[in-house]
């Protein structure tokens, strides 16, 4: 029988720098780039200093393995497990990281923290690096497609951990030169104990920065153990007792046609999104039909009487008008409405936390309805990967009634961000950080990585 994981650690322990298209190095950057930057944002966030706590507590040292560094002003070596968790945590803090809408989940926020630590750790050049966050997105894409939205609508399973642990073994397997056998056996073994919930979203809780770094975990250790002769399924992902089968959702969707469709001729980091607005992507086209009318009527606050929300039940479920923490109110739909009306933006911890405490804000949300539509739960029962999709129907106290429809966000595959865009969101993430005075050259060592042989100077500031 010709095993799914096969095939695809064969794909991963052969693809080469010369086997990419032109498209695929660009995102490859982009995406580095994307998640440096917000790594760099977490480095000097709120909640900075706990995640510095925490690397100080779970500090551990892989024998036989150099330490590396920890991004920051001065110098700290660690063991890669703690430096990768670490980053992992910092790259999910402004919530800002990227994300693939047919696999659901941000990849970003795991694979490449995990990238940048052992790309370190092994003293690869900037081509190799390219190629193996290529494949490693190949790998938490084609996974996510089989699966998803099902498993995450229906069954509360997030991506970002579940297909994400999966790809990290495939990530470092590249890193490290280990043949397909080797590979394919790490992929299956981190399939085994991979996992995520979002429940944190209920109520605002953290899980949501940490599970990313444990799914990039789970694979690390799925290819230490490899590398000892452990072995992984074969059936590891279509057996019955495998990945499709414990993580596909209640409806009992599940198109393995997807894993092997056009393996090695499309690459699926190219179909990535990049995000604009610092809040749960769900959230992403009710924001930007928000700013649309805000900036074609010149809104303020004071002119608005009403504004009804209507969705699929997918984004009903984020209705909560008084969130209690910076992660629940990145969640809300009332809130982050109210936030980007007044700002005409919602990019920044800052906006929020002032926000909490606004009298204007706060009777703003209070103008704002989120109503489950039956003509939206029929576009997404079509559209299933438009799970975005929401019509807002704004009434001002002059009695005229604005509606937006927008059923994808910006800076998905449809309306990509370029790298002029992206540079405007690194500046963004990095102001008032120390790595702030030296931003430009970052961005060029990144954006011409092709020509790196040496990333070090990323994390000294």
């Amino acid at each position: 029988m010709d095993y799914l994981i096969y095939r695809l650690a064969d794909y991963v322990a052969d693809l080469k720098y010369a086997d990419l298209s032109q498209r695929a190095v660009e995102v490859g950057k982009q995406a580095i780039l994307d998640s440096y930057g917000n790594m760099m944002f977490g480095r000097y966030c709120e909640a900075s200093e706990r995640i510095m706590e925490y690397a100080k507590l779970s500090d551990t040292v892989v024998k036989n393995e150099d330490l590396v560094p920890l991004i920051g002003e001065e110098e700290i070596l660690t063991g890669s497990d703690t430096a990768v968790f670490v980053h992992s945590m910092m790259a999910r803090c402004a919530d800002l990281d990227d994300g693939y809408r047919h696999a659901m989940g941000h990849p970003g926020s795991g694979l490449v923290p995990l990238l940048l630590s052992m790309a370190q750790l092994y003293k690869k050049d900037g081509k190799e690096m390219i190629t193996s966050i290529v494949a490693a997105y190949d790998v938490y894409a084609r996974l996510g497609e089989a699966i998803n939205p099902f498993m995450y609508r229906e069954r509360g399973f997030d991506a970002t951990g579940v297909c994400g642990a999966v790809a990290a073994a495939a990530l470092v397997s590249k890193l490290m030169g280990a043949d397909a056998i080797k590979t394919k056996d790490a992929m299956g073994i981190a399939s085994l104990f991979t996992g995520g919930l979002i429940e944190y979203q209920n109520d605002g809780t953290s899980g949501k920065i940490m599970c990313s770094g444990w799914g990039a975990l789970t694979g690390m250790r799925a290819v230490r153990l490899a590398s000892c002769g452990f072995t992984g399924p074969d059936a590891a992902l279509e057996g019955k007792y495998g990945f499709f089968q414990a993580f596909k959702g209640t409806s009992g969707h599940c198109d393995m046609s997807q894993v092997l469709s056009n393996l090695g001729e499309e690459f699926k980091i190219t179909s990535i999104y990049f995000k604009r607005h610092a809040c749960q992507r769900g959230l992403h086209a009710v924001l930007d039909a928000m700013l649309d009318l805000r900036e074609s009527y010149d809104l303020t606050p004071a002119m608005i009487k009403s504004i009804d929300v209507r969705t699929s039940s997918f984004v009903y479920r984020l209705s909560n008008p008084n969130p209690k923490t910076a992660i629940g109110a990145q969640a809300s739909t009332q809130f982050t409405s109210a936030v980007a009306l007044k700002y005409g933006r919602m990019d920044s911890e800052e906006l929020i936390f002032n926000s909490f405490s606004d009298p204007e804000i706060q009777e703003l949300v209070q103008k704002i309805t989120v109503t489950k539509d039956d003509e939206v739960e029929e576009y997404l029962a079509k559209n299933p990967t438009h799970f975005c999709a929401a019509k807002v129907i704004l009434v001002t106290c002059d009695g005229k009634t604005h509606e937006r429809w927008a059923p994808v966000p910006l800076g998905d595959v449809e309306t990509p961000f370029g790298w002029d865009m992206l540079k405007l969101k690194f500046d963004h993430l990095v102001a008032g950080t120390p790595c702030e005075k030296s931003k430009d050259e970052r961005f060029d060592l990144l954006k011409h990585l092709e020509n790196s042989d040496n990333i070090y100077e990323l994390f000294r500031l």
